[in-house]
């Protein structure tokens, strides 16, 4: 049986060490690193270019805005925030439909962001998501005529309007943070 040498046994320590190291660098790529640390795919989301940008910029400007993507992020619901136009002449406003998609709740966001330049934007974005966490943060509410039901019993202002007003509040402060 062949005696190690001492450098023999420092080239083994060191492929150990290099082993170890790759052993948990590979451990962290799979597993991940802990949560707070990892942007998840966030709940609220846009395929338009111009609403993701606001999106992006109100998260990032406005803790009021960040707030309401997290506790968005933290229920059952998908908020799509679409280019789109509203009745009653508002800048944007919650689609009255609701869709269910396995154990997911799909609300739509219609923003005209011809009439919510810059700040107005975020602040529209903002209040609107409002209302989605109102509706959201209700697990009864699961289809469109029960979103509808819902709004009309928290917030009525006609027959095919309704107003918050924590969702007047969050709308507001987004602008004055984000701006």
């Amino acid at each position: 049986m062949a005696r190690t040498t001492p450098q023999r046994r420092l080239v083994e320590r060191r492929t150990l060490a290099v082993i170890l190291i790759a052993l948990v660098c590979l451990s962290l790529t799979i597993q991940g690193t802990p949560a707070h640390q990892v942007p998840a795919i966030s709940r609220v989301r846009s395929e338009n270019p111009l609403l993701s940008a606001a999106i992006v910029q109100g998260a990032e400007r406005s803790t009021t805005f960040r707030r309401l993507i997290e506790a968005i992020d933290a229920t059952d619901g998908l908020v799509y925030v679409l280019e789109g136009r509203c009745g009653q002449g508002v800048r944007a406003c919650l689609h009255m439909s609701l869709e269910l998609s396995g154990k997911n709740r799909l609300l739509r966001i219609l923003v005209n962001p011809r009439r919510a330049p810059g700040c107005e934007l975020m602040g529209s974005i903002g209040h609107e998501l409002r209302h989605a966490l109102e509706a959201l943060s209700n697990p009864n509410v699961r289809t469109s005529s029960g979103l509808s039901s819902f709004f009309h019993q928290i917030g009525p202002e006609g027959p095919r309007r309704f107003e918050t007003p924590e969702a007047i509040q969050v709308g507001l402060a987004v602008e004055k943070e984000a701006c």
